[in-house]
């Protein structure tokens, strides 16, 4: 410690003069922020906005398959329903949508264009068509009553409608499958 009085001469040691120069206090305040802190800033807004754009456009392009999927699904429901619904009397005349096809099914065009199913995506106000193709399927599928022999004037039909369509490069399929019994059973 150094006590000072009025008569005495102060000498000061270069140690000591450091320690005094160390703790004394600052002329300024800081003020503002450095150009570290500044560049920091930056680089984790940055990187926090390219993280948000591409989960938005992550979440723009499940939300389009899920709109794809859902036409592709009213696509294949409607035609189920119309195979459900016409007149079949499973001996006489057979109506074309119910008449039996290969393994594979062959292809079906219910909008009466050109071949293909048209499955519609809405973007940006304007409407891109994504083009898929309709199969129909349809099997006599065996009748087994319980208790007694094959019954042969028992008809059912397996009906499957399966939509196959390409979407971002990626090949997507739907269907759908219904048994139908004649009207007269």
């Amino acid at each position: 410690m150094i006590t000072v009085t009025p008569d005495a001469v102060l000498a000061v040691t270069p140690r000591e003069e450091e320690r005094l120069i160390v703790h004394q206090e600052p002329r300024f305040t800081r003020r503002g922020f450095t150009l570290m802190e500044v560049v920091f800033a930056m680089a984790f807004s940055i990187f926090l906005g390219a993280a948000i754009i591409t989960s938005l456009m992550t979440s723009q392009r499940f939300a389009a398959r899920a709109r794809l999927l859902t036409n592709a699904r009213a696509i294949v429901q409607r035609n189920i329903d119309a195979a459900s619904g016409v007149v079949f009397s499973g001996t006489s005349s057979t109506p074309a949508i119910l008449a039996i096809t290969s393994g594979t099914g062959v292809v079906c065009d219910d909008d009466g264009g050109a071949p293909g199913e048209n499955i519609q995506v809405l973007q940006s106000g304007t409407n891109v068509l994504v083009t898929g193709t309709l199969m129909r399927i349809v099997t006599a599928e065996p009748v087994i009553i319980t208790g007694t022999a094959s019954d042969s004037s028992v008809v059912v039909r397996r009906v499957t409608f399966q939509i196959n369509y390409n979407y971002l490069s990626l090949p997507y399929t739907y269907s759908e499958t219904t048994l139908r019994s004649a009207d007269s059973q």
